[in-house]
């Protein structure tokens, strides 16, 4: 197995590196941002185009990434969710409050916090980019949270079983995850990019240690 990271004391090549290479074994790849188009995404695709295993996949990343494959997958799979409504205009029976997310390849931390219905065409016209593109809306119903994964474990203890049962399930290493706690209850709303400076990069590099200790 290759390890990709930016993180030259555990990983066995940089993301940039690899990418001008063949690929011959299977790939643990390891980003904070694994947008379409982002350098995170280009090393899953570059080690599919030569056929070997990667971890994410293509396909789970654009599964966790694109809110609606997001939360059906989540409820496939048994975990608790929210809720959405695809919108691309303002309807007479949406309800508030509610969080709504870009379902586009372009924006990124998109969520936006609505309690006033007078205030939803205007978003509502912002995130689609003129209905273009559709926008997800999930019922508020809780304390919405925002949560830093890394490979199942988080810092926060409220949602850390929670944490674990989304790697087991989307298999993608970091990520940030908005959540709601309602009645207890951990609700999954979104998976984005993680802020480099919200991972606990010692967690990150003790993973990347195991995975190779694993492998030899």
């Amino acid at each position: 197995m290759i390890i990709v990271s930016e993180d030259e004391d555990e990983s066995d090549s940089s993301p940039f590196l690899f990418l001008r290479q063949p690929v011959h074994d299977s790939v643990f790849n390891i980003n904070n941002d694994y947008r379409y188009l982002r350098i995170g995404y280009y090393v899953s695709a570059h080690a599919e185009t030569y056929g070997v295993e990667v971890t994410p996949s293509c396909m789970e990343i654009m599964d966790a990434y694109r809110n609606p494959l997001l939360i059906e997958k989540a409820r496939m799979h048994g975990l608790p969710t929210s809720g959405y409504r695809l919108i691309t205009r303002p309807e007479d029976d949406l309800c508030v409050p509610a969080l709504l997310f870009a379902v586009n390849p372009f924006t990124n931390n998109s969520m936006k916090v609505v309690r006033s219905g007078s205030r939803l065409p205007g978003i509502i016209k912002k995130m689609s980019f003129e209905a273009r593109f559709p926008v997800s809306l999930h019922p508020l119903t809780g304390e919405v949270k925002e949560i830093i994964q890394m490979f199942g474990e988080t810092t926060d203890e409220e949602t850390s079983e929670f944490t674990g049962k989304f790697y087991d399930v989307f298999n993608i290493p970091i990520c940030k995850l908005v959540v709601q706690i309602d009645d207890g209850k951990v609700l999954l709303d979104h998976c984005e990019p993680a802020p480099k400076k919200e991972v606990k990069w010692d967690i990150v590099k003790d993973k990347m240690h195991e995975t190779k200790m694993g492998n030899m």
